[in-house]
């Protein structure tokens, strides 16, 4: 799994200080403490596309505890050594749970695992994750290990790994990675930050990458980039980029929950929190992390009025926040063009039309919502997303982004809502 506020490792350790450790071995020395048949575990990265061997400089080098974005970063103190070597007893200590973990994938009750790869992807202002790849006779799946060092990432990493078992436990359909176990590991060396690293084992999304809105030059539409650090940056076609949002809207709509108005909130596409996969000819689209899952709009009792004023709220906050996000992951604010708009409605009623189809969700609710979208002039649909622009607070960098753009944003939702084909209309 690739994890939000991420940016590849290769620019971290070229640019980190060295710090001295207390474990001193090179990475391809048989470094698993192994006894009897445990593997060997190597400590590699991920640099231009090419996994690479540490050495002792860049063991000793310090992660990056922020994201890039030209400011100054957060002090560090946990060196690649430490951080590995955290990584590398989390799995020892769960040694059982990983065989467990294994086997039930490989499909096979005793997986003969040879060697485990932890792979140094990204860092996020959050999580630190790295790929776990299990080389097993005929069987190498991969996994992640999402790490978190701050006191925030550990707040958020527990949330994310109840929230992720939880869609899992309760939908059927799987827009979100597996998440295994989690548990802590100390961290050796005196200079650490912490004491104990909290990490969970996760689904290693493989072939899915971030996606983010590049500046492509003055009066020209901002172009929607595939970060394939394997192949190299992608721009994608216009219909390819509207799938990606469509998607997108799709995967927010369909865990939405029309009775209870629990939804997954905070997201952000500068956050990475949204993947995609370019593979045969098809656009995938996961969801990788989820910080919240709730209701964020609360009444009193039940009644259909509400549950439409719910949902009407959920719909506008969906087609404002699909189009932001920062340029190259890093920059200034970005307002994605408006085939953006076209693909989030599209995404967002084929997702209450599955809900309905399958009984999640009473026809007479979605059924209300056209009718009573389309009968509002734009004018009129400013006070639908009024409620919607409360998520936001007055300073967010976004604001100034989202006034400058509202009212064609509103007025092309209400085109849009206006020339539905038939293939998205109820009743």
């Amino acid at each position: 799994m690739i994890t939000g506020q991420c940016r590849p490792s290769q620019t971290v350790i070229g640019n980190a200080r060295r710090l001295g450790g207390d474990e001193r071995e090179l990475p391809f020395q048989r470094n698993a403490m192994k006894t009897g048949p445990d593997p060997e575990i190597r400590f590699l990265y991920a640099s231009l596309g090419e996994v690479r061997p540490f050495d002792e400089t860049t063991l000793d080098t310090q992660i990056p505890l922020s994201r890039p974005t030209g400011e100054e970063a957060s002090p560090s103190v946990l060196t690649y050594r430490q951080y590995l070597h955290g990584v590398r007893r989390f799995l020892l200590d769960n040694w059982k749970r990983v065989i467990a973990t294994v086997s039930e994938i490989c499909s096979t009750d005793f997986p003969a695992i040879d060697r485990i790869d932890i792979v140094v992807e990204k860092h996020g202002s959050d999580y630190h994750p790295a790929r776990i790849e299990v080389h097993a006779v005929d069987c190498g799946p991969s996994f992640v290990a999402n790490v978190a060092v701050t006191d925030r990432g550990r707040s958020r990493l527990s949330q994310d790994f109840q929230f992720l078992r939880l869609l899992r436990d309760r939908y059927d359909r799987d827009f979100v990675p597996a998440a295994y176990f989690m548990g802590e590991a100390a961290v050796n060396g005196r200079e650490a930050s912490a004491e104990r690293l909290t990490m969970f084992l996760g689904e290693w999304l493989a072939g899915y990458h971030e996606f983010h809105l590049s500046d492509a030059g003055p009066g020209v539409p901002p172009a929607t980039v595939l970060w394939d650090l394997s192949t190299g940056y992608t721009v994608l076609t216009e219909q390819e980029a509207a799938d990606v949002y469509r998607q997108a809207a799709f995967i927010l709509s369909y865990y939405y929950d029309p009775v209870a108005f629990s939804e997954i909130y905070p997201w952000h596409h500068a956050s990475g929190d949204f993947v995609a996969s370019r593979a045969d000819g098809r656009i995938r689209v996961k969801l990788v992390t989820v910080r919240e899952y709730g209701p964020r709009i609360l009444f009193e009792e039940e009644s259909p009025e509400n549950a439409l004023e719910a949902l009407l709220v959920f719909f506008a906050h969906l087609t404002i926040r699909m189009r932001l996000d920062r340029f190259d992951g890093v920059g200034e604010v970005a307002w994605a063009d408006d085939h953006c708009v076209e693909a989030t409605v599209q995404g967002f009623l084929e997702a209450l039309k599955e809900k309905v189809d399958t009984g999640a969700c009473d026809p007479a609710l979605p059924t209300e919502l056209l009718r009573v979208a389309r009968c509002l002039s734009p004018r009129e649909l400013v006070e639908v997303f009024s409620p919607a622009l409360e998520a936001y607070h007055e300073n967010s960098p976004d604001m100034p982004v989202i006034s400058e753009h509202l009212a064609d944003h509103i007025f092309r939702v209400y085109q849009t809502l206006q020339q539905l084909p038939p293939a998205l209309e109820f009743g």
